[in-house]
């Protein structure tokens, strides 16, 4: 057997391999204006997206498909662990994001990388945009940010 192939063999079982399922060159801008409620939110489009490059839903919850992204994968400079979409009978259009941040983190990070500032909505844990995307308390140490809007 050629030893480079026994060797990259090797390094892909060591866990050392790039991931296959890599992100796409174009997460940040589809997926980043849709969040920060900048595009249209098409569920359908979006699940296509995103069962493209992440495989199929691993859940579904909360009239929502859950996709795990590659470990580490980033947004606005923050960590992502999942991204979600709404299904096709919610009585809303979404998308959204959970960050590996604290809602404090977070919201500090928005206003340095985007220039949005978040202020209360529903108490200190629902911030909002004036676009209209929303960044809330999730899980205690961790952040979801979101677009939703009435479906018509």
């Amino acid at each position: 057997m050629n030893k480079w192939i026994v060797g990259g063999l090797c390094v892909a079982l060591m866990g050392l391999a790039p991931p296959i399922f890599a992100a796409p060159t174009t997460f940040e801008p589809v997926i980043g204006n849709a969040l920060l409620c900048r595009d249209h939110i098409d569920p359908d489009y979006f699940k296509d997206y995103l069962t493209r490059f992440y495989k199929f839903p691993y859940k579904t919850e909360g009239e929502a498909y859950w996709f795990k992204l590659d470990p580490d994968q980033k947004i606005f400079d923050m960590v992502m662990t999942d991204i979600f979409v709404s299904t096709e009978d919610s009585r809303y259009l979404f998308l959204g994001v959970i960050f590996r941040e604290t809602l404090d983190s977070a919201r500090k990070k928005m206003l340095e990388m985007e220039g949005i500032e978040y202020l209360p909505f529903s108490g200190n844990k629902v911030l909002r945009s004036a676009q209209g995307s929303f960044l809330v308390e999730y899980d205690n140490n961790q952040t979801k940010l979101y677009c939703v809007k009435h479906r018509k």
